[in-house]
């Protein structure tokens, strides 16, 4: 085929675009992936994110096999269809090795030329982005890339990730001539890999795949474009709906494509539109396609003759009421001989026999592959298994009917074809245990149009038991794409007589599966086919269909037959909504028409009518950034986050005033945004801490208003003490250029100046004043009530209640006038000089500030928002309106700064060495907020320039060059010289440096012996050193173990010596520099003291299907849903079990022969164990004394290993030991519990965990097959899942009380349980069920990715359990290679480990 014989040569367009054409790449800019098969990038941190399918993404992987990743990488090959098991973006998805040819590179980049390459990409074909300007381009660069011994062909292509942070656009782009394979090929008696496949698989499992992707179409993908520019495509996969897809350009239509090239000639477009085995044929007006000799199908689709194929796919719908959930259906076709073999599995058992009438699915994919004789053509050859089919299947004895809807999808990725079908209605009953038996039918199929295939028939189904004959009427229709350009000729038009025999139909009860088995011929009626002069007696809605020798007027899909008065015949409408016969969905109403029916979804409800989903109005709705958005059935509520108030349009943070009642009469309570609090503040003219206030006695006379001036008097006070005590309010800042966010606000009061405008929503209260001459100056309106009007009537003087904490008027003297603290001066229309408050600019970032401007966000300790505020950085001045750089003629520097002359003439102050800041305000290089932060002989705590904390030295320690603290002492250059050292200074480089003094040799700060008389001839070491030759002299050195200056050694203080030294949570570890004290696992820290590991939360169910580990959340919806955590195509994980306590998960590879772990999220995958491991079907963790236990089938044995130091030891082997799989422990009792299925003598045994008292705990006479075991904590019982018994059952391990939890289970095999809720996997649902104990209601889980059986299940709980045992702390004192484990009786027995450890 194509793929191992090379590519044939395309007849390329003149604007296909070239390597020239990638964005800059290669190994001078970017980073590579390392030779090889299985490689991939390690996790690559993201300057600017990723909006991915509307998820944002701060890092990606780069793989091998022409995909990026989210999430997870992909370190093998998976040989399977879309979607992948992570968010991925795939350029050309295939099997590559770069082990003897081939790069990848990849970068992520901000340079100017290419954003600009991106961003004409990017606004040329989507013109609501006119205005988008990226930030950042992920590059990655698959150059001339092969599969495994064939270096010959070679691929090359490129992917540009374009984000700006908030919106993300992928640039797919495929050089001419550089697509050279689509597929490895084959090994001997294996799978193929699946064809190329490039698209886009969001985290939910959404997908949009290229045209061609997954067939041998694919290799056109360089002749091809969404964007007019083959080879070249763009995409929008940033911000897309949770029911949306990704964005194509807006100028492209596949459809319309694909009808333009049938247009054309053959040399312009044949390769694109016909299989790479068929030949192009010109019309004159456009092209056909037909398959070359040794192959047969429509042209589009061609096959080699005689090749055995399989069909595949799922069923769907409503029999008798019982629901059809994705039932399966294979078949195998010996096309050679026209026989097909179909099977459904996994269908209801309440049908079971029943479907045995049901055979017309299996009719179907006998007649596209029936064996042709004559002219005649099959299905293949007029579809290319792309089309659809609809079956009206009628009982005349009982009145069922039954539709069958059926989608041909032509082939998948393997070339198998692919099917989805729906049924509805109902069917005779058929009694369990019934043996059907079909006879020969043959029927007739005719083309009543061009693509519209009809065919009428009766089958006789008879049962061999009783005789009893169950005769059904089939009318079929099938509707296909042919090739509308080749000149219609007789043969076309020919009807044919499809010929069924050999048929054969069973049901196997125990597997529940149904089959069908037939032999097929198909032949041509030739000039006798009876329709060419019965056609003309048919009536309206129905059509001839030739029956043997003669022929039928059947009525059309939609029509049924009714017999008149007359003995005539007509069609009438069948009422498909009314019958029951449609396949709208339950929110959606079915409309009947003429001919057919109409699903239209209800209000609130969206979709195609066959499925329904309730609208998302929030997608509509616009919240407050601090809100999220609430769908309930009748509306979007927009709701504040905790910790904010408000209407959900508009949210700000909830404060407590705490000052108010307490301030002084003469302050007020005003809100701080520095602090994000209320304080009390002296009014103006008054001094104090707001809480006591005295006045302050005014320096500057104040000045009367002049005769017919528009300004008051000066104020002697600018905010009213009453101010009431509200919460703040947000407000906008605008420029011309950006929107500003300030930050929260108080309400605004509005003064009642003469001549002053109004500002509306203003409100207050005068305050009266309090001395006489202001009585008697007050006009009678301002002695009444103010109301909201202002007035105009002229005043003689201006009180408190004049001014408010939006607008106040300045404070003016002799010299000029100013505003108060927080304040800014502006001119109102009239040119009044006014001071509006300002609390600065609120921000998330710094694209939010002026320019020169920083967001500076407050510490979580000081504030409850995540807004922060617009600033001025270090080196500039201003009111982060406007931000001005620091310079001038002098300096007037801060403390830890001084100043220096800069080229140009200019003076700015520097900060010292170990300070950094603008040279005004310097900070300390290291901050901190605990003593954990600092390094040895440093502490935390304020610095005494600037307050902030610092990382400091303790006394007798001081810092040396590298801000490392050292004995306090006589530093030269930052270091203390060695004894005999003396410190020079060298005045040509100015450095000061260590050198032995005369006498004596050495590098000057570790030592100096006496020159010339060295260890070598005076031998004098310490008894505990050696002598040792060392650059080029002999010194003596100290011995493991000791320290010292070689002439003195004292022994090393080491945790060997003194296991104390290390923290409980600690071993003490022989490393290459002696003993050391390492903290356990799950624990952070130097040794001496170590701390839990922060962890990612638990909560949460894992499973296996085999080839993927999923993380399953407890409630599965729409949005929360299982994903997969590790795939691997070759990997069968079956026992899997979570250690608790450091957030990790274990698995056991059967295929792999490993046990494998990674973190709760998927990360840090490492080999656990690989050494002599077979098959270890279960495991189990005791958390408590860190052991995980395993069996393993194929060794036949019961195991253990320490989770910290991998010593391990087999606890039984062989003896009594025949098929063990489940396994469980008990941490505070000390034992373990196995299963062993053996048919012979299933049972289940327990013993303590160092081996001692085995025993049976269960034997055949409770259990049958048991699989997994499980602990229920909270009513200390052992729980197992038997499949012999179709049950979930626990016994009390102290009374050994016994309890059936769940009953008619279909296959039950992993067990887990979290409270009152037991979880387990099932081998024929697919699903995990569960059950609450405690109201009875059962449920599932699906994993929409797992495509196979599932095996173990474990809960990754929030806390561990509170069990412990006696080896929790310090291994239980057992040695450092030792094994701690519980004897079973509240004791611990020290177990070296067997030779064959890790």
């Amino acid at each position: 085929m194509w793929t191992c014989a090379g590519v044939l040569a395309l007849v390329a367009c003149a604007c296909a675009v070239t390597r020239d054409q990638f964005y800059p790449y290669g190994p001078t800019l970017d980073a590579s992936l390392p030779k090889g098969q299985a490689a991939s990038s390690p996790e690559i941190p993201l300057k600017v994110p990723i909006s991915f399918y509307g998820e944002t993404y701060e890092t990606i992987f780069v793989n091998n096999y022409g995909v990026l990743s989210f999430r997870a990488d992909i370190p093998s090959f998976l040989n399977a269809e879309f979607p992948l098991p992570y968010p991925s973006i795939a350029a050309f998805y295939t099997n590559v090795d770069t082990s003897e040819v081939g790069d990848i590179f990849y970068r992520e980049t901000d340079e100017p030329h290419v954003l600009i390459k991106a961003e004409e990409s990017v606004q040329s074909n989507f013109h609501d982005y006119y205005d988008f300007k990226p930030k950042s381009v992920f590059i990655a660069t698959w150059l001339e890339v092969s599969y495994a011994g064939h270096s010959d062909r070679k691929n090359s292509f490129q992917i540009a990730v374009i984000s700006n942070g908030t919106e993300s656009f992928v640039e797919l782009i495929y050089p001419e001539r550089d697509i050279q394979w689509i597929q490895r090929e084959a090994l001997p008696n294996s799978l193929p890999d699946a064809k190329a496949q490039a698209g886009f698989v969001a985290e939910d499992g959404r997908l949009l795949t290229l045209r061609g992707s997954g067939s041998h179409q694919i290799r056109n993908v360089v002749s091809w474009s969404n964007v007019h520019e083959p080879g070249k495509y763009v995409f929008r996969v940033g911000n897309i709906s949770s029911d949306g897809n990704v964005a194509v350009p807006d100028l492209y239509n596949q459809n319309e494509d694909e009808i333009e090239e049938e247009s054309k000639t053959c040399a312009q477009s044949g390769p694109s539109v016909c299989h790479i085995q068929a030949r192009c044929v010109d019309y004159p007006a456009g092209i056909c396609c037909q398959c070359e000799e040794g192959f047969y199908g429509n042209g589009k689709s061609c096959i080699k003759d005689d090749v055995p194929l399989r069909v595949h796919g799922k069923v769907n719908g409503i029999i008798n009421n019982v629901n059809l959930n994705d039932v399966d259906v294979q078949a195998y076709v010996v096309v050679a001989d026209g026989r097909s073999y179909t099977a459904l599995s996994q269908a209801p058992p309440t049908l079971g026999t029943s479907l045995l009438q049901l055979s017309v699915i299996g009719g179907v994919i006998g007649w596209l592959f029936a064996k042709p004789s004559g002219d005649a053509k099959n299905g293949y050859q007029l579809t290319g298994a792309l089309f659809n089919h609809t079956a009206d299947i009628f009982f005349p004895d009982t009145g069922d009917r039954l539709t069958v809807y059926q989608e041909y999808l032509g082939h998948d990725v393997f070339d198998q074809i692919t099917l989805e079908a729906d049924v509805r209605g109902t069917i005779p009953v058929v009694a369990p245990g019934t043996k059907l038996d079909i006879s020969e039918y043959e029927e007739q199929y005719t083309l009543v149009e061009l693509g519209v295939l009809r065919s009428d028939s009766s089958r006789t189904f008879t049962n061999k038991m009783t005789g009893e004959k169950y005769e059904q009427r089939v009318s079929q229709t099938f509707t296909f794409n042919s090739c509308r350009y080749h000149p219609p000729s007789e043969d076309d038009t020919t009807s044919s007589t499809l010929k069924v025999a050999k048929n054969y139909l069973g049901y196997e009860s125990r597997e529940n599966i149904v089959r069908y088995g037939t032999s097929n011929k198909i032949v041509a009626l030739g000039k006798e086919d009876p329709c060419i002069e019965g056609k003309n007696s048919c009536g309206p809605h129905s059509t001839c269909v030739v029956q043997g020798d003669t022929f039928a007027c059947v009525c059309q899909s939609g029509f049924s037959s009714q017999y008149r008065d007359d003995s005539t015949v007509e069609c009438d409408d069948i009422d498909e909504c009314t019958t029951g016969t449609h396949n709208c969905d339950t929110n959606a109403d079915c409309y009947n028409h003429e001919g057919g029916f109409q699903c239209r979804c209800r209000d609130g409800y969206e979709g195609n009518g066959v499925s329904c989903s309730r609208v998302l109005q929030c997608r509509d709705r616009n919240c407050d950034p601090n809100a999220q958005c609430l769908d309930t059935e009748s509306e979007a509520i927009c709701m504040c986050n905790p910790g904010f108030t408000g209407d959900g349009q508009r949210c700000w943070p909830t404060y407590e005033n705490k000052c108010s009642p307490n301030c002084s009469p003469n302050a007020y309570c005003r809100f701080v945004t520095e602090t994000n609090n209320y304080n009390c503040e002296c009014n103006s003219g008054y001094i104090g801490d707001g809480y006591y206030c005295t006045p302050d006695v005014p320096t500057t006379p104040t000045t009367e208003r002049a005769s017919g001036s528009s300004y008051p008097t000066p104020p002697t006070s600018n905010i009213p003490y009453n101010y009431p005590s509200q919460e703040p309010s947000a407000s906008t800042y605008a420029s011309s250029t950006t929107s500003y966010q300030t930050a929260p606000s108080l309400p605004p009061y509005r003064p009642t100046v003469p001549d002053y405008p109004s500002y509306p929503n203003a409100f207050f209260t005068p305050k009266p004043s309090t001395t006489p001459s202001e009585e008697e100056t007050l006009d009678e309106s301002e002695e009444s009530e103010v109301t909201d009007a202002p007035t105009t009537k002229p005043t003689t003087t201006v009180t408190e209640s004049d001014y408010n904490e939006s607008i106040v008027l300045p404070h003016c003297d002799v010299y000029e006038c100013t505003c108060p603290a927080g304040y800014i001066s502006f001119k109102d229309e009239r040119g009044n000089s006014l001071c509006r408050y300002d609390p600065g600019i609120k921000c998330l970032g710094d694209s939010d500030c002026p320019p020169n401007a920083i967001c500076s966000v407050p510490s979580p300790e000081a504030t409850e928002t995540n807004y922060g505020q617009c600033i001025c950085p270090e080196g500039y001045e201003g009111d982060a309106y406007e931000c001005i750089e620091k310079t001038g003629p002098t300096c007037s520097c801060g403390m830890n700064a001084h100043c220096i002359d800069t080229p140009t003439g200019e003076l700015i102050c520097v900060c010292a060495t170990g300070y950094h800041g603008d040279g005004y305000l310097c900070r300390p290089n290291f901050s901190c907020t605990n003593n954990s932060d600092c390094e040895y002989h440093a502490e935390c705590r304020p610095d005494p320039g600037s307050g902030d904390y610092a990382c400091q030295c303790i006394d007798g320690y001081i810092k040396d060059q590298n801000d490392a603290c050292i004995p306090d002492g006589q530093l030269c250059n930052g270091a203390v010289c060695a004894e005999h050292a003396s410190c020079l200074y060298d005045e040509t480089i100015g450095v000061s440096y260590c050198h032995c003094d005369p006498g004596y040799e050495g590098e000057g700060i570790g030592q100096c012996v006496p020159q010339g008389n060295t260890c070598d001839v005076a031998h004098d070491c310490s008894y505990d050193a050696a002598c040792t030759l060392v650059d080029q002299s002999y010194q003596c050195v100290c011995k493991d173990g000791f320290t010292g200056d070689g002439y003195t050694c004292t022994p090393e203080l080491s945790c060997r010596i003194n296991p104390y030294m290390c923290d409980i949570h600690a071993a003490c570890i022989k490393s290459t520099e002696g003993y050391e004290c390492a903290c356990n696992t799950g624990y952070n820290g130097n040794g001496t003291v170590c701390e839990l590991n922060p962890r990612q939360a638990g909560n949460f169910l894992v499973a296996s299907d085999g080839a993927s580990v999923f993380r399953v959340p407890f409630r599965v919806s729409p949005r929360v849903f299982a994903t997969p955590l590790h795939s691997a195509v070759y990997q069968m994980a079956v026992g899997i079990d979570v250690d608790c306590l450091t957030g990790r998960i274990y698995w056991g590879d059967v295929a792999g022969h490993v046990i494998k772990t990674a973190a709760y999220d998927g990360s840090s995958l490492e080999n656990f164990l690989t050494e002599d491991i077979k098959t270890p079907e279960g495991l189990s963790v005791d958390w408590a004394a860190r052991n995980i236990f395993w069996t393993d089938s194929k060794k036949l044995s019961i195991e253990v290993a320490n989770l910290d130091r991998k010593t391990r030891k087999v606890l039984f082997s062989v003896d009594g030991i025949a098929n063990p799989r489940g396994i469980a422990v008990h941490p505070q009792r000390g034992k373990i519990f196995w299963s062993d299925w053996n048919r012979n003598g299933p049972k289940i045994e327990w013993a303590n965990m160092d081996g001692t008292q085995r025993g049976v705990f269960l034997d055949q006479t409770d259990v049958k097959l048991p699989n997994s075991l499980a602990i229920d904590w909270a009513r200390d019982r052992l729980c197992y899942a038997d499949a012999g018994l179709f049950s979930i059952r626990c016994v009390s391990i102290a009374t050994s009380e016994r309890e059936t939890i769940a009953a008619n289970c279909s296959h039950p095999f992993g067990l887990a349980i979290s409270g009152d809720k037991f979880y387990w996997t099932d081998w024929r649902t697919l699903d995990i069920e569960y059950i609450d104990t405690v109201t009875q209601v059962k449920g599932r889980l699906p994993i929409a990715a797992a495509t196979r059986r599932l095996y173990g299940v474990a809960v990754a709980p929030e806390e561990c359990p509170t069990h412990t045992n006696v080896c929790q702390y310090r291994n239980g004192n057992c040695g450092p290679e030792q094994l701690c484990l519980p004897d079973g009786r509240g004791g611990r027995t020290c177990v070296d480990g067997d030779a064959n450890t890790n």
